[in-house]
């Protein structure tokens, strides 16, 4: 192979020192790589050595390595190679072609058909290639029209032609406060006011290993709100580190709870108590006999923190307290005696203290009114790569003119049939750029400038390269490879932004779903299951408080646990769940479930959101009295809507 021109390496890799590019043009002739390819294998090389920091630089000794790796997967190949039969039509190999004729694709079809008839799947190395990095050429190369991508098929499928003829969209499937005045925004619109509220972490958390130490609580700070990528690693914490965070959460809500009820000292739990007492704890679900046994009340444990009870746990007896609502994982304020000292026998559970809410008087910023668009996918139907879905919201959204659009993903979804099968030859990064960047390039273009469009990642998106949780938001360098327009941002997962003074938390993980299998009630105060499914997370102040995520769910970095923590008060709380979708005000908190956008092979549902302002409620009638002493939450209305 003839030695690849130094210009195309160094804009591969950014900046080689000249001992480094020989190095990688000897590589490139060597194991015949273009460029692209060789800056690919480095980037596998980044993953797997050293989590995937983009800090990393190809130094020499960095490349011998990787020469290290493709001399023993050329050996490998070489001791496994099999003389193969000629196939019966020759096709070019010129690598660059893309054309083909009758004869090529007729013989590339006989070819891709074997006597077993298995379908091609895509091999699992492939998962999270994503938009890693790669020039915008070799994206464009490989989302070349070729005879197994989606749209060389003239005829749509049959689920695109049952989903263009259903018979109920924009059908209203719930409401919230449909009775508030209509909103009137005033023209020209003046731009969204966005504060990211993840950004004063730096101020109020620390990520050190001790909350104490002072001297590493500035550093930590800093790169807390830039939310760096080497600390996204998955399966690189300590040991200790996740019974050290469940320790301080404890901790935290007990000060709180001390606080709250004018408690003097609370109690250990496990030792004997013949009067009642208060203690603060973890529920367990434990069952002896059989470990795999949902839970139940006779399975519940109370696990204390280290200093409230040197961590120990006990059985918790819930037969004489008259309401509770309970899962693995939650952090509650029992009150209770502990007569023979084998059990605690609760006779109430406390309410938790609330992160401090004020009303519309009270904030420093005044609210102002706006409107908003929020969906979450998957945005294609299952059978097809076409977006029908995501187009008809673009084509809704661009009708109404909002100020505001999530669309929180999967994007690419890793469950989607056709990519997990290998029915299509489109790589993850080609979907997203020729199926999904040109609806936000015509959503980006159809609305005004003062608009406000933001990408919420999710850990089921092949196009993002942390498959945790929390997720870092899209990097903008990983949104122009895509082909995403400027003016569209992207928030991290889960996210707490401030719209207009109102405070937006958005968790895009099904933890309603994961809890729904997890929880024993017994008349609880919010007695509708889902919305109180969300609003143990605000209660909780916790994106993700369950105790273990199923095993088909992604993992949850103890690591990251300040970024789970709620920094305020939710006025609206966005939980996307595959559960029936949902939308109910509770204690001032609107608890909003959008759906998906699309569903198997039919369509889904999106929400329109509207915020009014305080004065035009206070006009609205006498009944709702002073304005200043309203909730954001009071003055907002949802509507669900079947695309």
């Amino acid at each position: 192979m003839p030695a690849v021109d130094p210009a195309q390496l160094q804009k591969a890799f950014g900046s080689l020192e000249s001992d480094a590019l020989s190095e990688c043009q000897s590589m490139c002739q060597a194991f015949g790589l273009g460029a692209d390819e060789l800056f690919i294998r480095w980037q596998t090389y980044v993953i797997n050595r050293h989590g995937g920091d983009a800090g990393i630089r190809p130094t020499r000794e960095r490349l011998l390595d990787v020469r290290v790796t493709l001399q023993q997967e050329s050996d490998r190949r070489a001791s496994q190679r099999q003389p193969q039969a000629v196939p019966t039509v020759k096709l070019s190999r010129n690598r660059e072609r893309t054309h083909y004729d009758k004869k090529s694709v007729e013989g590339l079809l006989q070819n891709m058909v074997s006597s077993s008839q298995e379908p091609l799947r895509t091999p699992q190395s492939t998962k999270r290639v994503g938009l890693l990095k790669g020039s915008a050429s070799a994206v464009r190369s490989r989302s070349m029209a070729s005879p197994m991508s989606p749209s060389v098929f003239a005829e749509p499928s049959p689920s695109a032609i049952r989903y263009s003829k259903r018979t109920n969209p924009g059908r209203t499937e719930d409401t919230l406060h449909s009775e508030l005045p209509p909103l009137c925004l005033p023209e020209p619109r003046a731009a969204l006011t966005v504060h990211n509220l993840a950004a004063k972490l730096a101020d109020d958390y620390a990520l050190s290993d001790d909350e104490d130490d002072e001297s590493s609580s500035a550093e930590d700070a800093d790169t807390a709100a830039q939310m760096p990528a080497r600390r996204m690693r998955y399966m690189f914490e300590k040991l200790g580190t996740r019974t050290e965070t469940i320790n301080r959460r404890i901790e935290r809500m007990a000060l709180d709870v001390k606080a709250e009820y004018a408690i003097t000292a609370l109690a250990n739990p496990t030792y004997p108590h013949q009067d009642a007492v208060t203690a603060v704890g973890r529920i367990l679900n434990i069952n002896l006999d059989d470990p795999a046994a949902p839970i139940s009340n006779d399975t519940l444990f109370l696990e204390t923190s280290r200093r409230l009870g040197n961590g120990r746990r006990i059985l918790l007896d819930v037969q004489a307290s008259p309401s509770f609502s309970l899962f693995p994982g939650q952090v509650v304020a029992v009150e209770g005696k502990n007569i023979k000292g084998s059990e605690f026998a609760a006779s109430q559970f406390r309410p938790l203290p609330r992160l401090p809410h004020s009303s519309i008087g009270d904030r420093p910023d005044a609210i102002q009114p706006f409107d908003g668009i929020i969906a979450c996918g998957p945005y294609t139907l299952s059978d097809n790569l076409e977006y029908e879905p995501l187009r008809d919201l673009i084509d809704q959204t661009l009708t109404t003119q909002p100020s505001l659009v999530l669309l929180l993903g999967p994007f690419v979804s890793e469950a989607h049939p056709m990519l997990r099968e290998g029915q299509t030859d489109l790589m993850p990064e080609d979907v997203f750029s020729t199926k999904v960047s040109p609806h936000l390039a015509r959503l980006r273009e159809g609305l005004p400038i003062s608009s406000s469009i933001y990408l919420v990642p999710s850990a089921d998106d092949l196009c993002s390269p942390y498959v945790s949780f929390p997720q870092p938001p899209f990097s903008r360098e990983l949104l122009a490879r895509a082909g995403v327009p400027d003016g569209i941002e992207s928030l991290s997962n889960p996210a707490q932004i401030a719209v207009n003074g109102v405070n937006i938390a958005i968790s895009n993980i099904d933890a309603l779903f994961h809890l729904v299998k997890e929880e024993v009630s017994r008349l609880p105060a919010l007695s509708d299951r889902l919305p109180r499914l969300a609003w143990h997370l605000v209660e909780q102040r916790h994106f993700y408080p369950l105790a273990t995520p199923p095993p088909d769910c992604a993992g949850i970095l103890a690591s990251q646990d300040a970024r789970l923590r709620m920094l305020v008060a939710p006025d609206i709380m966005v939980t996307p769940s595959q559960l029936r979708q949902f939308a109910r005000m509770h204690e001032n908190a609107v608890l909003l479930n959008p759906g998906h956008l699309s569903k198997g092979l039919s369509g889904g549902t999106f929400v329109k959101l509207a915020v009014r302002a305080p004065s035009s409620m206070e006009a609205s009638g006498p009944m709702l009295g002073d304005s200043t002493k309203l909730f954001p939450a009071e003055c907002t209305s949802v509507e669900i809507v079947r695309i």
